[in-house]
């Protein structure tokens, strides 16, 4: 049976099928198999008073299924499969064993996978269900029914066949070096299964990530996302690629990035499992895998980071935290242990807490306001909304609803040859004002020029083409990123709050972990606009210390604070300035030139993949004991 549901767009089939019992004397068992837009429901009918067994594999649990015309040996987690056949000819299932009628097989075979969350422990168990059709006497034909299912269930899933690939980028060194092994035995797997296409990228060098996404004149055209296999670091280098681009709006917001912690850190797919309550250990590269290939995604705060020492003068974009002291030097200096994985940073914590140093400078910041970070992020959703949908249905090109011009306009008396702009300056006698974009000493720096054939003449260049070529531009010059913070050696406003000391930590985060086992700042969301500045002061003891640092792993190092020596503040921006010329200062666990730091939030700037969970306790998912042919939930309908 197969309907289609116009008001959510989905497809509802149903068949009945049969699990083969080993007991010969005993009836197969005859499942009821349906699919609809909350998942599959495979329902047994029991002999005991109508009462059935039912299991639901829910869609957003299922990463894809595909076709084919045999059983796999040694199935990673398969098991027993349902043969679809007609109700008279159940007495068929008993010879299916039979070795001349596999040879004879003209069945196909549909293969459902799907990670089902479990509670007790938290965890994502991998369930492969096989359903198999072979009610015709052709393969052809039992093909169809197979491929029926198969494109039922990703219409349900919204899954598009034209879909880009993924464009994957893997740090081999990162974390213990096994970056590539990893990536063959736990990712590549489940790409293939939910169909995903990908092109495979291994970095060679310190920002050959960065370099490559900013050269890459294809990237909104060819991909649907990127996925960092590595550690922070490596995102950090996509992070900052993108936004050196001159179409970086375009691609923050049609390009979502993904992680898979391949690395030593993992901040970043540590906070995604912990806020979507999803599991992390000890499989973290299989559920941040899983996020990837779900096909949704979210807003991800950006910090714009300012940096100064001497003449040199650095821009940049953060995700996760900048750092100054304690912290910092931890990270950076246990790189000589990074063979060691993990347990680098706890080695020298020791050894860092046994040679305390404190750090001299000043620390200035402006508090966090509610009313003004929302009004902030909704004029930066407002701003770029229009843009976005237009670009939507084709992010490759940015001008896509202007070619109509060309179709409109057929007259054309000027033929101007091998130019790619029009040159309307040079053809045009009209008067224009000085903020025009035809004037010579307009201020505006980026226009849009009219892809495909360069013929136009005066007539041709309608009043309607103008005023809409000034309108884009000027929607284009209001949306570019600007800063709202002073210059950094400037003199700051009279709403920031200045301390000046010497200092053990300046540590600002706007994630909850800075690594897999460091929750930093328990309250942090990915899209709340707020940066958590920790500032402990000189004078606290090595005791407190020992325990502020052993408490960060379950998030309890912050219970105390504010204290005469460790303050936890909300802010939007920040400003360090270093009085020692030596010392160390992270953005994203990576060193930066030492000297003055001013850091400014943008909320919601890009788009990061998060797994697709609803999380609902009250419906327990179970499956078939493959032995027994029983579910083991019960319950009414």
């Amino acid at each position: 049976m197969t309907v289609y549901n116009e008001n959510n767009k989905s497809i509802e089939l149903m068949e009945n099928f049969y699990v083969s019992n080993k007991n010969k004397k005993k009836h197969n068992l005859k499942i009821q198999v349906k699919l609809n837009d909350t998942g599959i429901y495979l329902r047994h009918e029991t002999t005991e008073g109508g009462h059935f067994t039912e299991q639901l594999i829910r869609l957003e649990d299922i990463v894809g299924s595909n076709c084919d015309n045999h059983i796999r040996k040694r199935l990673r987690g398969g098991l027993g499969s349902c043969k679809r056949d007609r109700d008279d000819d159940e007495a068929h299932h008993h010879s299916e064993n039979n070795a001349d009628n596999d040879s004879k097989d003209l069945s196909a075979y549909l293969y459902i996978f799907a990670y089902i969350r479990k509670e007790k422990p938290l965890k994502r168990e991998r369930v492969v269900r096989i359903l198999r059709f072979r009610s015709f006497l052709s393969f052809e034909e039992n093909l169809k029914c197979a491929e029926r299912w198969h494109n039922a269930i990703k219409v349900n899933k919204r899954a598009s066949d034209d879909r880009r690939p993924l464009l994957i980028l893997l740090n081999p060194k990162s974390g213990s070096g096994k970056g590539r092994q990893l990536f063959q035995n736990e990712v590549a797997p489940i790409l293939k299964e939910a169909e995903i296409q990908y092109e495979f990228i291994v970095t060679t060098h310190t920002n050959y990530a960065r370099d490559y996404i900013r050269q890459r004149k294809d990237i909104a055209q060819s991909y649907s996302g990127i996925v960092v296999a590595s550690g922070d670091g490596l995102f950090f280098e996509v992070l900052n690629g993108i936004m050196e681009r001159l179409d970086w709006r375009l691609l923050t917001h049609h390009l979502p990035l993904g992680i898979i912690p391949c690395g030593s850190g993992n901040g970043l797919a540590k906070t995604i499992a912990h806020l979507y309550n999803e599991p992390f250990e000890p499989k973290p590269i299989l559920h941040a895998t899983l996020a990837c290939v779900s096909g949704k995604n979210t807003p991800l705060d950006v910090v714009r980071i300012e940096l100064a020492n001497g003449d040199k003068y650095l821009e940049m974009y953060s995700f996760l935290s900048v750092g100054w002291g304690l912290i910092a030097d931890i990270d950076i200096e246990s790189e000589k242990l990074r063979s060691i994985g993990a347990q680098r940073f706890t080695l020298w914590s020791i050894h860092r807490l046994l040679h305390l140093r404190a750090c001299k400078g000043k620390v200035s910041y402006l508090p966090w306001r509610q009313n003004e970070s929302i009004t902030k992020t909704r004029t930066e959703d407002i701003s770029t909304k229009q843009a976005v949908n237009e670009e939507a249905k084709a992010p490759h090109s940015i001008l896509k609803h202007y070619h109509d011009f060309q179709e409109e306009e057929n007259d054309s008396d000027t033929i101007l040859e091998n130019s790619e702009f029009v040159d309307i300056i040079s053809h045009s006698s009209r008067k224009y004002n000085g903020d025009s974009w035809q004037s010579a000493e307009s201020r505006r720096t980026a226009y849009y020029s009219l892809a495909g054939q360069s013929t136009r003449s005066q007539r041709s260049i309608t009043a309607s083409v103008l005023s809409k070529i000034e309108a884009a531009n000027t929607e284009l010059e209001a949306k570019a990123l600007q800063s709202h913070l002073p210059p950094l050696k400037s003199p700051l406003p009279a709403d920031w709050n200045t301390e000046e000391g010497e200092f053990i930590m300046v540590h600002a985060a706007y994630t909850t972990h800075l690594a897999a086992d460091c929750l930093f700042a328990p309250e942090s969301k990915l899209n709340d606009g707020i940066i958590y500045l920790v500032i402990i002061r000189a004078g606290i003891s090595r005791v407190q210390l020992l325990n502020f640092l052993l408490s960060m792993s379950s998030g309890t190092h912050l219970d105390e604070a504010p204290s005469s020596h460790v303050q936890v503040l909300r802010v939007t921006a920040f400003r360090i300035e270093p009085h020692n010329s030596d010392g160390i200062i992270t953005v994203d666990g990576e060193r930066m030139e030492y000297g003055s730091i001013q850091a400014e939030m943008f909320p919601g700037l890009i788009k990061v993949m998060v797994p697709n969970t609803s999380v609902i306790k009250a419906e327990c998912i179970d499956e078939y004991d493959q032995n027994k042919g029983a579910c083991e939930v019960n319950e009414n309908p």
